[in-house]
């Protein structure tokens, strides 16, 4: 029973952690516009938070692949998960305020975030033999 206890808590940290790192994500994108001079509302603006969730997304699910003790795809595609909710929450109450091309590109980029999050949160071999 401890060794399972050890995995479940372990699988939450990861969980945690990758939650985490997209709020770091996040918050380094929130800042890092008003350094670079671009101007709240522009079309530049839009682009700048679209590419920050892509990788706040990709940063997560790596993180929660990479340090996953068990099954990482699954901890990957469970921050995924809540990804696409996330995503979709946002663009049924608020979709119509941004313009086509950011929500065609926020949805394209879902399948992206978790194909590249599983690929660089990926470890040559978890069996130490």
């Amino acid at each position: 029973m401890p060794g399972t206890l050890k995995t479940i808590f372990l699988s939450l940290l990861a969980l945690i952690g990758a939650l985490l790192a997209l709020a770091l994500v996040s918050s380094a994108a929130g800042w890092l516009p008003s350094l670079l001079g671009l101007t709240p509302g522009s079309e530049a603006q839009l682009g700048w938070d679209l590419a920050f969730t892509v990788l706040g997304g990709i940063a997560a699910i790596a993180f929660a692949t990479y340090y996953a003790p068990c099954w990482p795809r699954a901890h990957g595609t469970s921050i995924w998960s809540l990804l696409v909710l996330g995503a979709g929450y946002g663009l049924w109450m608020m979709g119509g305020d941004f313009p086509q091309w950011f929500v065609i590109g926020l949805l394209v980029s879902l399948p992206v975030q978790l194909l590249v999050g599983w690929w660089f949160g990926r470890r040559a071999s978890r069996d130490p033999r």
